[in-house]
């Protein structure tokens, strides 16, 4: 149901605080990256952190926000504290990226399938892989999501690199600023084969309710946060 709001009905979510927070970090990190290595330092993300404030016109995005969560002093600090963790993550100066934002468009077993990756560069291993993602919010609850669909994301992106690219992908990293956490797991067969069924059941899934006009609800604690849950069938 959630798809048919979004994709089909052209329902747009509204831009919120946190999603505010996370787009603003992923935008200063983008840019910091470009600069040499040796001018990768705090100081240098702070000023990166105040030019894209300005170019962009932060101030007045988050001002505008329906339901602020504090003030603009409370956004800058979060956001920063997420900027900084990352030195507690990885040191900038020996980490080379490959790609930032990086468009895959491609088929995966005959879904037409589209992603933009946070970040990838080269294992020094193996020359493998290593796909990265950004995370402003909190380390999920496993008790409401698994481990496959923590990864899945990533997991995707793997496979749309092996399709596009003829490149293998070795680990998949989940980099939780807020937290100063690095989650990261090795990529395997196994695991790339449940996602590609996952990927094909879904679409098949999403056929099926197309022609049928029949689009399952799935009740959870988790519709509370869902922006469309006002008029969503499950909650009438």
């Amino acid at each position: 149901m959630k798809f048919k709001f979004s994709r089909i009905d052209r329902i747009v979510e509204p831009p919120t605080w946190h999603t505010h927070i996370g787009t603003f970090v992923h935008e200063v990190l983008e840019h910091f990256y470009l600069l040499d290595a040796e001018e990768r330092t705090v100081e240098a993300v702070k000023a990166m952190a105040t030019e894209r404030w300005n170019t962009s016109e932060w101030e007045a995005q988050v001002t505008a926000l329906e339901k602020p969560l504090g003030s603009i002093l409370e956004f800058k600090k979060t956001a920063f504290e997420c900027m900084t963790n990352l030195w507690k993550i990885e040191d900038p100066q020996q980490t080379e990226l490959i790609n930032m934002e990086y468009e895959l468009f491609t088929d995966v077993e005959g879904v037409r399938m589209k992603g933009y990756v946070d970040r990838f560069l080269y294992d020094e291993d193996d020359g493998k892989l290593i796909i990265s993602d950004y995370k402003t919010g909190s380390i999920p609850n496993p008790k409401f999501k698994s481990e496959d669909d923590k990864y899945f994301q990533l997991l995707a992106y793997a496979l749309m690199f092996e399709s596009a690219d003829q490149e293998e992908t070795s680990k998949l990293q989940l980099l939780y600023l807020k937290h100063s956490a690095n989650h990261e797991i090795s990529v395997t067969p196994v695991k790339l084969a449940i996602a590609r069924g996952v990927i094909v059941e879904t679409k098949e899934a999403i056929d099926q309710a197309c022609a049928t006009e029949n689009f399952a609800c799935n009740k959870t604690k988790l519709c509370d946060w869902c922006f469309h849950k006002p008029y969503c069938p499950a909650h009438q």
